[in-house]
Order: C-alpha cells, then structure tokens, then sequence
C-alpha cells in the first residue's frame, strides 16, 4: 500500500471514530436511581400489600434468570382495598434503554407463558394527573383455567409507548439527536377473573388503582411511572 493512500485511510478512521464519538449518548434521562422495595410504598391510600395467591405472570418471556440481565430493578406485589378487591402490579425498569428494547410487553410475555390473548386495546389512562398522555393497553388473556384482566403502559424517556417499533424509532432519535440514553419501565396490573363478565369492572378499578398508585410514587420518584 503506497503511503499517500495509507494516510488517507488513517485520515478517513480518524473522523469516522471522531463523529463515532460525537454520536454516542452522553447523558441518561432517568432521574434518580430506582429501589422499589425501599421507594414504593406498601400501603397506597386505602391499598395495602397482600399476599399474593396467584403467582403473577413474568416480566420477560423466556426464563426468569433473564430478569436480572434486562432490568435494573422488578417488583411484583398484590394490593388489597377495604372491600376486598385485588390488584397485581409488575414493575420492570431498565435504566439504559439501546437499540435492544429491553422492557418486554406482556402482548408477547403472556402468550409465551401459556395464556391466549382474548382482547387488546389501546386507551389513555385519563384519570391518571400528568403533563404528558399516559398511553397505554387494556388486554383480556385465558390461561391456567382463568380469565385475566391486564392494564399496563410503557414509559420510555419522556413518553409512553404501545409497541417495540414505536420504543425502538424513539431509542434511536434521542441517542442520535438528543445524544441520551433513554429509561423504560413497564408499568403493569392486572385481575384474576372467574369468567369475562366483570372485565369492565376490573379495568374501572384499575384505573381507580393505577391513579392513587402513580400519584403516591411519583410524589416520592418524579417521573419513575408517568412522562413529564
């Protein structure tokens, strides 16, 4: 190789690893650092813990030792109300979202683990108090010889989204234009139902559930649940 050409592939690395540089994401978008044993509190208003007599659905879709290897941080909990009524919440946060979206929508873990996806909508949570739209599903599985019903959105940096296209386009656009690493967490609850008549019910009361619960943590973790 003559050395004129030599230096102009040296010329030519030297800015590819130089924009290369420029490119990558420098600052994160969480706020603060997440512990939900410590942070969420287990009594919400009137919600308090319980144990929980159904074993919740995984937050990823494989085996359960891929948890620790996608997520910073996972709670799952059952609240109880004074009349009795139930409610199960998976918390799954990553603090570096890439180009590999990490946080697993329950439209791929539920089927995974043996439930079949009987209904799906999107809808905004508009009881739930914040700047931006809280976007997310309501979804109807059977599986296990039950009916349950699931609410959940997703947050990723500074909006909420409904599908892995929409949190990889978004991933990509702030790393590249914004030059941030964005967070993401799955914000989920869902009801066990004996049969699909009270499915109204279980998503009215989830969104009652899911307004007293954001409010309580976002006091404490500002914009670990909801965009703002």
């Amino acid at each position: 190789m003559k050395l004129a050409t030599g230096l102009q592939l040296l010329l030519v690395s030297i800015v590819f690893l130089g924009v290369a540089s420029f490119l990558k994401p420098h600052e994160h978008y969480a706020k603060s650092e997440s512990n939900f044993e410590k942070n969420i509190p287990r009594v919400i208003n009137g919600w308090v813990e319980v144990q929980q007599s159904t074993p919740q659905v995984s937050v990823v879709s494989d085996e359960k030792s891929l948890i620790n290897q996608l997520y910073d941080d996972t709670l799952m909990r059952t609240y109880a109300d004074k009349d009795g009524n139930q409610v199960m919440v998976a918390l799954a946060y990553a603090k570096e979202q890439r180009q590999d979206v990490k946080i697993h929508q329950p439209d791929i873990c539920y089927p995974a683990q043996g439930y079949q996806m009987q209904k799906t909508d999107i809808v905004s949570f508009d009881q739930i108090k914040t700047t931006a739209p809280v976007i997310g599903k309501r979804q109807l599985y059977y599986g296990q010889n039950h009916f349950e019903a699931v609410s959940y959105w997703i947050r990723v940096g500074d909006r909420t989204m409904t599908s892995g296209l929409q949190m990889r386009l978004k991933i990509i656009a702030d790393g590249l234009f914004k030059r941030r690493l964005d967070d993401g967490i799955l914000v989920r609850v869902s009801s066990v139902l004996a049969d699909d008549s009270k499915t109204k019910e279980a998503y009215e009361l989830h969104e009652k559930f899911l307004a007293e619960f954001s409010s309580v943590v976002e006091e404490q973790s500002p914009g670990l649940l909801l965009p703002n």
